[in-house]
Order: C-alpha cells, then sequence, then structure tokens
C-alpha cells in the first residue's frame, strides 16, 4: 500500500524537525524554516505518511509578484523510505496543485552530487537551467532547474 500524501499539520512539526536533523544535522535553523514554511505556505506544505509514521515532505511557494511562477523548496524523504514512489508521490502532487493555482514554470535547485534527486526530478520534465556555484555558501553549489506546467501535462513520473 502507497503512502497518504496529505498537506502539512501542526502536530507534524516535530517529525519534520527529527527528519530535518537527521539529514542535515542543524536543529534551530530547521526548526525555524519548518515552523515559518508552515505558516506561509499552508497550502502547498505536503506530507508524506504510512501506517501513522511520517515518511516524507515536500514544501513548495508561490513567486511574490509573479504567480505563474513557483519553487519547490524542499523534498525530503526518510531513510528508510527512500526508492518506495514517496517522493514521486509528493512531487506528483505539488505539482498538481501548483497546475491548479495557474503556475506555469515551477523551479528547483540541487546538489549537483545528488543524483537519485536530478533523476527524479527529470522524470517529471525538469531540465538543468544554469548552474550556481556557492548558491547557499562555499561548498554549497546547486543546479537550478526548471519544468514548464500545462494542463495536458501528466504529473506523474512515468516518462
Amino acid at each position: 500500500m502507497g503512502s497518504l500524501i496529505r498537506l502539512f499539520r501542526d502536530e507534524d512539526f516535530a517529525a519534520i524537525c527529527l527528519l530535518e536533523i537527521m539529514e542535515k544535522g542543524a536543529t534551530y535553523p530547521s526548526s525555524v524554516f519548518i515552523r515559518q514554511a508552515s505558516v506561509l505556505y499552508p497550502t502547498t506544505f505536503l506530507v508524506a505518511e504510512k501506517n501513522g509514521d511520517l515518511t516524507g515532505y515536500c514544501i513548495g511557494a508561490l513567486r511574490e509578484g509573479i504567480p505563474s511562477e513557483a519553487w519547490i523548496l524542499r523534498l525530503r524523504v526518510s531513510l528508510p523510505h527512500r526508492r518506495r514512489r514517496i517522493g514521486s508521490d509528493l512531487v506528483g502532487t505539488l505539482l498538481k496543485i501548483f497546475l491548479q493555482k495557474k503556475v506555469s514554470v515551477v523551479y528547483l535547485s540541487v546538489a549537483p552530487e545528488n543524483g537519485a534527486a536530478r533523476n527524479l526530478y527529470m522524470k517529471f520534465g525538469f531540465e538543468d537551467i544554469t548552474f550556481k556555484k556557492g548558491y547557499f555558501g562555499e561548498g554549497e553549489d546547486r543546479i537550478i532547474m526548471a519544468v514548464h506546467l500545462s494542463p495536458s501535462r501528466n504529473m506523474t513520473s512515468e516518462r
């Protein structure tokens, strides 16, 4: 049975912070980001749940002043649940929400060495548009990717 994809609820906060800490090790900055994202992006902050356990999450945001553009700010899947379509389900659901909101272009940044994430995004039609050295500071290079959405586009990773 697959994961349930739903909107973030306040009771998800601790589990998401724990997932962030396990991934990146930063307690305070992660907690601040998650708390603020839950307030700023209530309709595009998704969680994946399986058998009552939070297995991943995805946060999207409409671009301020340009509502036809959006960003995927974060995608995380817990290590034991990776490679089980949870990331695909989260991204696909978020892209459908963006399409309903009349978004035509979605951007994201990804570490060049994160081949698994890049492959996932490419399955949805994302393409590399630029490389940004030091995007998040020294040693934090990123590839910026984008996909153009249209009502006829299939929002699944089956390509």
